[in-house]
């Protein structure tokens, strides 16, 4: 009885954990997408696509998620400056799953 028990919890946990990764692909083809929809590749470029004002390219390695959703939302609070049009109303999904994929990038 044990040994069912157990081999019925690995599965779970499999199971689970499979479901999380659909879920997690899932969020950052979203953000893909919203990069497309939002045409943030007018000024960004990823890979070398795209505007030449700022690369994406290691964006995931340089800044946290929070910098990156204030980058998106408020620009001019992280860069005075910056040219950069803010997103304050971006959706909070479309601002997660455009967090996240941007994340990626690495």
């Amino acid at each position: 009885m044990n040994r069912t028990l157990s081999l019925s919890m690995v599965g779970i946990v499999l199971f689970v954990g499979a479901m999380i990764a659909v879920a997690q692909k899932s969020v950052v083809e979203n953000g893909k997408e919203v990069y497309a929809t939002q045409k943030c590749a007018l000024c960004h470029s990823i890979s070398g696509v795209g505007g030449e004002k700022m690369p994406l390219d290691s964006v995931g390695s340089r800044l946290k998620s929070e910098e990156i959703r204030k980058w998106i939302q408020t620009p001019k609070q992280m860069k005075g400056d910056t040219t950069m049009k803010a997103y304050p109303n971006l959706p909070a999904k479309a601002l997660n799953d455009l967090t996240a994929y941007l994340m990626t990038l690495k």
